[in-house]
């Protein structure tokens, strides 16, 4: 019945060895690195969903089961209709949406605190194919905006939602802290904390 299949040798562990972890042998990334390098590509990882509808506390929960601090809201239709974060729900904004409808916070849903797709800016992924890190971080700094969808073409002639790159992935991947990234007045002045390897 098992023919085609045989079992493995094993071997014994004869001591203790060092644990591999993914950045083990990886030096800091540059401005100049491929923008490909901190994007979130949804052909490769799935992206973490949830019903536009769900309670933001339950939303919350999912979150942490998840290990994440964003969710990408989807409709009925599970089409994508926004993006909602742990800052969101677990900052003003439900008090916020508390106070206007005269509700408690059971009656707080996702769409209600996220960011509505008709407000999230995007890059084609043919754009993101042939830019850097630098180019994406200037195009964030400019406008604002603490993450970019990135979409390409469907056979039917649409769009559909290829990844995102978020600020945090850019922070992460240059080892500087966020703040130090934004706050910085050159470019040159972000190359010389990369180049020096420092973390604040």
């Amino acid at each position: 019945m098992f023919q085609e299949f045989y079992p493995i040798r094993l071997s014994s562990l004869d001591s203790r060895g060092e644990l591999v972890t993914p950045d083990h042998d990886r030096h800091p990334g540059t401005l100049r690195s491929p923008a490909l390098e901190v994007m979130t590509d949804f052909e490769r990882s799935w992206p973490v969903k949830i019903c536009e509808t769900t309670q933001i506390d339950e939303a919350l929960e999912h979150m942490k089961a998840q290990h994440v601090r964003m969710l990408f809201a989807v409709d009925s239709q599970d089409q994508f209709s926004g993006i909602v974060s742990a800052a969101d729900i677990a900052g003003d904004k439900p008090m916020s949406v508390m106070g206007q409808n005269n509700w408690t916070r059971d009656q707080v849903e996702v769409r209600h605190l996220m960011l509505d797709v008709l407000h999230i800016k995007a890059l084609t992924y043919d754009q993101v194919r042939c830019a850097k890190i630098g180019d994406v971080m200037l195009t964030l700094k400019s406008s604002g905006d603490q993450h970019v969808i990135v979409t390409s073409a469907n056979p039917q002639g649409g769009k559909k939602i290829r990844g995102i790159i978020s600020a945090s992935d850019i922070s992460r991947y240059l080892c500087i802290s966020f703040d130090v990234m934004y706050q910085a007045k050159s470019f040159a002045e972000i190359e010389r904390l990369v180049s020096r390897g420092q973390e604040f």
